[in-house]
């Protein structure tokens, strides 16, 4: 521990959890995915790359939710990078009380190559199908393989820091 820290553990709980993971910013983005022409998407902020051969990225997901069903159906999604001008789409796909499937507005996406939806507004996204799972706790962790990628802006990036939405400026 830092100088500056109490000393004291800790309990060892889920909202201690949460608060000491909380200190470590993530970026933030919207993982979509399609299945017999059901567009579903759900904010994802435990993402990250794995392997550049061949070119894998994983993401985790609850297992309790739609998301994770429809994605282990349709074995194909995207992960939309946002930018920090879209607190409120994250915001939007991070609504856990809704009880079915978010809204696309017609306009505000394209299908990709695997069928996933792709945002306009997100900074890029990266396109894969499920290479494996893994199961770990209440939650799957599923490697996909990059079939596609794109960069459309070097806008900062949205960042989830402490319970709340930032951006690097």
């Amino acid at each position: 521990m830092n100088e500056g820290g109490s000393g004291a553990t800790p309990t060892l709980d889920k909202a201690s959890f949460r608060y000491a993971v909380g200190h470590f910013p993530t970026g933030v983005t919207v993982m979509t995915t399609s299945t017999q022409g059901r567009l579903h998407g759900m904010t994802v902020s435990a993402f990250a790359s794995v392997s550049l051969e061949p070119l894998l990225i994983l993401v985790s997901v609850e297992r309790s939710t739609l998301m994770h069903q429809l994605v282990l159906e349709s074995r194909a999604f995207a992960i939309n990078l946002l930018g920090k001008w879209s607190e409120s789409t994250a915001r939007y796909f991070a609504d856990n009380a809704r009880l079915a499937a978010p809204e696309f507005r017609e306009g505000s996406f394209r299908l990709g190559t695997t069928g996933a939806p792709i945002l306009n507004e997100a900074t890029g996204y990266l396109e894969a199908t499920v290479h494996g799972t893994h199961q770990a706790g209440d939650h799957t962790v599923i490697v996909g393989r990059v079939v596609a990628l794109e960069i459309s802006s070097e806008d900062e990036p949205l960042v989830y820091y402490r319970s709340g939405y930032r951006s690097l400026d």
